[in-house]
């Protein structure tokens, strides 16, 4: 498994198991950011997916861990 399914895996379980909800600023937060995570995957720019991927598992962890 490459870094980018785990970092995919990491997010998945996170909405899964640990994420209680949304306020509708973060949903609409980690939604552009996946979005642009899966354009620049069509786009063939792997490095970008790779960050946008590790930015919204970042914004998740801070979202479980703070509440923000």
């Amino acid at each position: 498994m490459d870094e980018l399914q785990e970092i995919s895996a990491e997010i998945i379980d996170i909405f899964n198991n640990k994420l209680k909800g949304l306020s509708p600023k973060q949903a609409e937060t980690i939604y552009l950011c996946n979005s642009s995570m899966n354009l620049y995957m069509e786009l063939g720019e792997r490095k970008k997916a790779l960050w946008e991927a590790k930015y919204t598992l970042q914004l998740l962890n801070n979202i479980i861990n703070n509440g923000k």
